[in-house]
């Protein structure tokens, strides 16, 4: 578990940008905090030093939420996104699933909440919130996928919507770190799914969870 963590947020609203910012500071595990008015000026941000995780408002102009997530999801793969959004519909919070991103909040969330989500998105991959529950579990899909997996890829699959980190479960399961990224990747390649987020959404709508 790392410590320390550098986070960046994007938001327009300067006085939100502002808050954010204090808010962020006082959280533990968090050390450096950088702030940016839009997606292409936190990019420049990105470049010059890799965060941990940026928190992206979704709509901003210049450059908006998805936009920014979209090059960062391509170019820099490691940092982990949380979106910030007043959209709660499901098929919104679908499409930014398949996007690759990995966690979603309202911005009417409380602090707590926001802390727990930073820390899960970087120790976990994947914030199970509330806005995951809802998008993941509004539809069944009967796809035989799942019988292609191994019964050890199956148990880390589980392993992994329980929120358990690759430490945890390398440990749990009495395997290198190496053996579990190996089959990380063979589920991952095998469900179609971009991280672990789209894992758990994957596994919920085929009725593992």
């Amino acid at each position: 578990m790392k410590n320390s963590l550098t986070i960046y947020i994007a938001d327009d609203h300067t006085v939100v940008r502002n808050a954010m910012t204090r808010l962020l500071k006082t959280f533990e595990r968090i050390g450096e905090v950088k702030d940016a008015a839009n997606g292409k000026d936190l990019i420049k941000l990105v470049k010059e030093k890799t965060p941990d995780a940026v928190v992206l408002d979704i709509e901003m102009p210049v450059m908006g939420g998805i936009d920014t997530a979209q090059n960062i999801i391509s170019h820099f793969p490691d940092v982990k996104i949380l979106m910030l959004t007043m959209h709660t519909e499901e098929a919104f919070i679908k499409r930014l699933i398949d996007l690759g991103v990995n966690g979603f909040l309202a911005k009417t969330t409380e602090p707590e909440e926001m802390e727990r989500a930073i820390y899960s998105i970087v120790d976990n991959d994947f914030y199970k919130g509330d806005l995951l529950n809802t998008a993941a579990l509004s539809k069944k899909v009967n796809d035989p996928t799942l019988e292609k997996l191994s019964n050890r890829e199956l148990e880390i699959l589980m392993l992994i919507c329980q929120e358990y980190t690759p430490g945890e479960i390398s440990t749990r399961l009495n395997i290198s770190e190496k053996t579990f990224n190996n089959h990380r990747a063979s589920i991952i390649a095998k469900t179609g799914a971009k991280n672990n987020i789209g894992l758990y959404k994957y596994a919920v709508q085929h009725g593992y969870l």
